[in-house]
């Protein structure tokens, strides 16, 4: 009898592991803009990665993954090597190679406001259509990027996040798989690469999930020439997974199978501040103010960019008011489109972050003024559109109002003195406040390099009850934890934070673009930035704001996301003056 009982129980525990499906995943992110203003490596990435993955699959087909690519990538396989887009398309359409597509350009886009990445997704979408193909529906950015407020940005866009161990671990422990990320209103499928990936009744595991190029090169320490010994341990790992019994999915079809797991019930995730790969050197801070190289100036590249995104609009909405009239606004439009596609390529992640080379930095210089020269050409074709006799105008460049005024008045303001302490941390610093209201304060701060390099700016918060915008969310303030594991670092993509002391503080994007770190426990909101010795000052512009968080919102997204301007015409075109916070 007991034989028969350790036989039954055998049997049943073979069958149960027989019944444990097993799945394997693969994200590729290829990065076109590894170097960003290096072409000639651009070329080595497609002919010595790309196109040898995409023939690994397609020698493979038991195989499937995922590949990530910019949509200034397809460009350029379309007018450059059509016969990698060819294969590319071959296995995307049979189903083998799930498209990721996130963004045109390889940006850190958790810094700038959603409109920019909507954009961004808007041109790829477009390139895709016209070359007769389609993304998934699968979100994976640069850099790992995180952000709360994915869920808002990519609504109708796109059903599913994918992302690393990072940020999810540096900020809290363990988290189910697939998880239902909530900001506002709005909700999207998240697969979190922390989760747990030994479920009831299903495994899962990452056959690849890094640079594309690694898969058979060592990027620079092969100058992206491939390597027959990264190759034959990236292909092994997949014959091993394979021997294992673990079947080939995508993304998009791993999820499907988690969530209609028997049992499996997806969870409403805790909220995750915004974040990156590699969270040990603060996410975001990594991008807006580290210096590691000696040659970036992280809080001005950052700015550059924010700067020239309003003057886009501003001409954008100009050509749309033009079309309105009847106007043949066709030219101008091809010219917007490549203005934009310029300030996506200058909001590029390596320009400011990990160790970029001077090409790099000078990426984003050289993409803003390639962008300027396009505005140029815009403010001349649209002088016929205008009458050079039309009074100054107000243009409101979220809904393209535009009204006119008869004189413009400033608010000089009064030499203030702060409601709330401020320090500031450099070799040597002026602070200058003024006050226009009992309830409005300009704050600008400039800060010499000390020896060690860094600038702090800092401002007293409350021990709880802060708010702000997660970047690229900014229609909505959420509140901001206080049980994560660690110090929270923002990008603070609309300026904007509510300090928890009936006071809303506004950084000005376009002045200086660095990161926030809340040390929670000190009850201190710090912008540090590391200068380099050609780079040494720092300055900053900060509003102060008495009121509510839907006040302080109200105004930093009037400042920053969506600028309004004093719009003049001329006989040489138009000219415009960004609306100061005084002046509202």
């Amino acid at each position: 009898m007991k034989k028969f009982l350790t036989t039954i129980l055998f049997f049943i525990l073979a069958i149960t592991l027989n019944a444990q499906e097993k799945y394997a995943i693969g994200m590729f992110h290829f990065n076109l803009q590894y170097v960003a203003g290096d072409y000639k490596i651009e070329t080595k990435i497609i002919k010595n990665s790309v196109y040898p993955v995409l023939q690994f699959f397609e020698k493979n087909p038991q195989y499937k993954s995922d590949i990530e690519i910019q949509g200034f990538a397809i460009e350029s396989l379309a007018n450059d090597h059509p016969e990698v887009l060819a294969l590319l398309k071959k296995l995307v359409n049979k189903g083998q190679i799930e498209l990721v597509i996130a963004h045109y350009s390889d940006q850190f886009f958790i810094a700038y406001p959603a409109l920019d990445l909507q954009k961004s997704i808007e041109i790829s979408d477009q390139i895709l259509a016209d070359h007769g193909m389609k993304r998934s529906r699968v979100f994976f950015g640069q850099e790992i990027q995180w952000t709360p407020a994915y869920a808002s940005v990519l609504k109708d866009k796109y059903d599913l996040v994918v992302t690393s161990s990072d940020p999810h671990g540096f900020y809290r422990g363990t988290t189910p798989p697939l998880v239902n990320v909530t900001y506002g209103n709005d909700h999207i499928l998240g697969l979190i690469g922390a989760g747990d990936t030994h479920l009831p009744g299903l495994d899962w595991n990452f056959a690849f999930l890094d640079d594309g190029e690694v898969f058979n090169t060592l990027d620079y320490n092969s100058d992206f020439n491939i390597v027959p010994e990264q190759e034959k341990k990236s292909i092994d790992k997949y014959k091993r997974l394979q021997k294992e019994g673990y079947k080939f999915v995508t993304m998009t079809e791993l999820a499907s199978k988690i969530k209609n797991l028997k049992g499996y019930k997806i969870p409403d995730y805790p909220f995750v501040p915004e974040g990156t790969w590699n969270m040990s050197v603060c996410g975001p801070f990594m991008w807006m103010g580290r210096q590691r190289t000696g040659v970036e100036k992280d809080g001005l590249t950052r700015a550059a960019s924010y700067e020239l995104r309003g003057k886009i609009i501003v001409a954008e909405r100009l050509i749309e008011k033009s079309a309105s009239t009847g106007a043949d606004v066709t030219k101008l439009k091809a010219l917007i489109l490549e203005a934009w596609k310029h300030l996506l390529l200058s909001e590029v992640s390596d320009s400011s972050g990990w160790s970029p080379w001077l090409v790099e930095v000078q990426y984003t210089d050289n993409e803003v003024s390639n962008a300027e020269r396009i505005l140029d050409e815009i403010t001349k074709g649209l002088r016929p559109l205008f009458s050079s006799d039309q009074p100054i105008v107000v243009l409101d460049t979220k809904g393209g109002k535009m009204e006119p005024i008869s004189t413009s008045n400033s608010n000089l303001g009064s030499i203030g003195v702060l409601p709330i302490p401020i320090a500031v941390r450099a070799e040597k610093s002026e602070l200058a406040v003024k006050k226009f209201s009992d309830n409005l304060y300009r704050i600008d701060v400039k800060g010499l390099r000390p020896a060690d390099g860094a600038v702090e700016i800092i401002f007293d918060t409350a021990s709880d009850g802060l708010y702000y915008s997660a970047g690229s969310g900014e229609e909505v303030a959420v509140v901001i934890p206080t049980d994560l594991k660690k110090n929270p670092a923002f990008t603070l993509s609309n300026g904007f934070i509510y300090l928890g002391n009936g006071y809303s503080l506004v950084k000005d994007c376009s002045v200086e673009h660095i990161a926030a770190t809340w040390k929670v426990k000190e009850q201190k909101l710090v912008f540090r930035e590391e200068l380099n010795k050609n780079n040494p000052e720092m300055k900053m512009r900060f509003y102060l704001l008495k009121g509510n968080v839907e006040e302080g919102l109200s105004l930093a997204n009037k400042l920053n996301t969506w600028p309004t301007y004093q719009v003049r015409f001329s006989k040489s075109g138009f000219s415009s003056t960004k609306v100061m916070p005084e002046d509202f």
